[in-house]
């Protein structure tokens, strides 16, 4: 999970950055389980929120030449967030099915 906000008028951009790796991991992995990005308008931030089979899934994809290019290594991320910060989460309980 990772919340960013972004530097005054670059909410859109942030938004377009923060959405784009997960959304491509999820074309090329069976491995991401679900996600969801949030936008706090009133906030200026942006949140978001992915769920691998293991964490290995997502740390080996961004070794990669590959995954380093899709998670915005050469996206100009100084101009566009103002604060960024990373949670490393282990799920303790939840459910990503709907209720039978």
């Amino acid at each position: 999970m990772s919340v960013s906000t972004a530097k005054p008028g670059k909410l859109d951009e942030l938004v377009r950055i923060a959405k784009a790796p997960t959304m491509k991991m999820d074309k090329k992995s069976d491995g991401l389980l679900a996600y969801q990005v949030s936008v706090d308008e009133e906030r200026n931030s942006v949140v978001v929120w992915a769920t691998y089979d293991k964490k290995e899934t997502l740390y080996n994809y961004l070794e990669t030449a590959e995954g380093k290019e899709d998670h915005g290594e050469n996206e100009d991320m100084e101009s566009i967030i103002e604060t960024f910060v990373m949670y490393d989460l282990e799920p303790v309980s939840g459910r990503l099915l709907p209720k039978k």
